[in-house]
């Protein structure tokens, strides 16, 4: 035969209030490991929105300068926070037959003087960067002018005027930050830093 017990007399008010204070603080925790893990999702994709806009600038000055085809850098305009590019030169197709007269369709490439040399300036300015005046990021998106800036090597000047490098190294560093959460912000990330090197 079955025993049962027959308690009517409940809880005591010291047993409720415990049971309340665990309660509240598991479900404290469990805010806190939630609220935590949500800001870290959150910073991990401003991060990767970061590096996406550093690559894009980069891969957008490249497919500019690829396009522009420059002869070198004007070396009397190219500060930490400014670098221009220089095409004062065209390529001209001359036939010369002199060289093989049995293939008079013998093409030779030559470089001329262009009578008005063309400029290409990338410039950072006011927290941004730009090509010729085009912006070439988001609004939410800065540029800290601190930790950004151009330089290059030259390994070969124009013997004239020595104005142009006419081959060399060139470096950017970009440092980019968003604009939308201030250092005592939660959601506040560090500034990415791209650094690229290419030759011209």
């Amino acid at each position: 035969m079955k025993r049962y017990v027959n308690n009517e007399n409940g809880l005591s008010l010291a047993e409720l209030l415990a049971a309340i204070a665990i309660s509240s603080f598991i479900l404290v925790s469990i805010y806190g490991v939630f609220f935590s893990g949500l800001n870290a999702y959150k910073r991990i994709f401003i991060e990767n929105q970061l590096r996406s806009e550093a690559d894009y600038i980069v891969a957008t000055i490249m497919n500019k300068l690829y396009a522009f085809a420059p002869d070198g850098i004007a070396m009397d305009q190219t500060t930490n926070a400014q670098i221009v590019f220089v095409s004062d030169k065209e390529i001209q197709f001359v036939s010369d037959e002199s060289i093989n007269p049995s293939n008079p369709s013998l093409v030779m490439i030559k470089k001329e003087k262009k009578p008005t040399p063309e400029t290409l300036t990338v410039v950072l300015q006011d927290g941004s960067i730009a090509i010729d005046g085009e912006r070439l990021h988001s609004d939410r998106l800065k540029i800290v002018a601190e930790e950004s800036g151009f330089s290059y090597t030259c390994s070969q000047q124009e013997e004239e005027e020595k104005k142009i490098c006419r081959s060399g190294v060139v470096t950017i560093k970009l440092a980019v930050q968003d604009r939308d959460h201030d250092p005592g912000d939660l959601l506040h990330v560090k500034p990415f830093t791209l650094k690229t090197e290419f030759g011209f």
